[in-house]
């Protein structure tokens, strides 16, 4: 049986942040992988609606898991989470990474559907605990017959 991959989209303002997630991914994940990158809460929105230049789906795929920071320009991780709440997207997964100050957001992220809810400042062990994580929870779906 071929073992399904999973997409993912990454939507962080900090290109050293992407950069240790897409690493944890690669190295620890090895049925995800990263569609695209995004760098700002309003882009996260417009790509998951299929806006503008997102609207072609065999470029810009909707993904299985949104990683997204929870303080981005222009748009919040908060108020991309209220966005979605208007698509229609219920098998989207969607992880948030927040800093210290962002944790504070953790219970009206909850609210709005988000199951994982991680530190920035996690450690490196933390980020793969994180992506396997994800991976494994996909993957429990597709065999299921959810995927």
């Amino acid at each position: 049986m071929d073992e399904k991959i999973h997409t993912v989209l990454i939507a962080d303002d900090y290109e050293a942040d992407r950069f240790f997630l897409k690493e944890a991914i690669r190295r620890n994940a090895i049925r995800l992988k990263v569609i695209a990158e995004l760098v700002d809460g309003s882009e996260v929105v417009n790509y998951l609606s299929g806006n503008g230049k997102y609207a072609d789906r065999e470029t810009y795929p909707i993904p299985d898991v949104l990683i997204m920071d929870m303080r981005m320009p222009r748009m919040t991780g908060l108020e991309v989470l209220e966005k979605l709440q208007k698509e229609n997207l219920p098998r989207l997964k969607i992880a948030v990474l927040a800093d210290s100050s962002s944790a504070i957001f953790r219970p009206k992220a909850e609210e709005l559907g988000v199951k994982h809810f991680f530190s920035k400042v996690a450690s490196p062990n933390e980020l793969i605990q994180l992506v396997k994580l994800l991976q494994d929870e996909l993957d429990g779906e597709a065999n299921a017959g959810g995927g």
